[in-house]
């Protein structure tokens, strides 16, 4: 409990709108969700390739 001031130090609060921050989560972890995993599932994919792995 004694870390919760020192972590919320760097953080700027800013007063958004619920819409906006709705629009800004939607964007960064639903589309983030779908396309990280893929992307990284692809990226062990070629490094296993071109390790000879496979």
């Amino acid at each position: 409990m004694a870390l919760i001031p020192l972590a919320l130090r760097g953080v700027r609060y800013r007063r958004v709108g619920a819409a906006a921050l709705l629009r800004r989560n939607l964007l960064v972890y639903g589309l983030g969700g779908l396309l990280v995993p893929f992307l990284g599932i692809k990226l062990i994919d070629l490094l296993i390739t071109a390790a000879g792995l496979v």
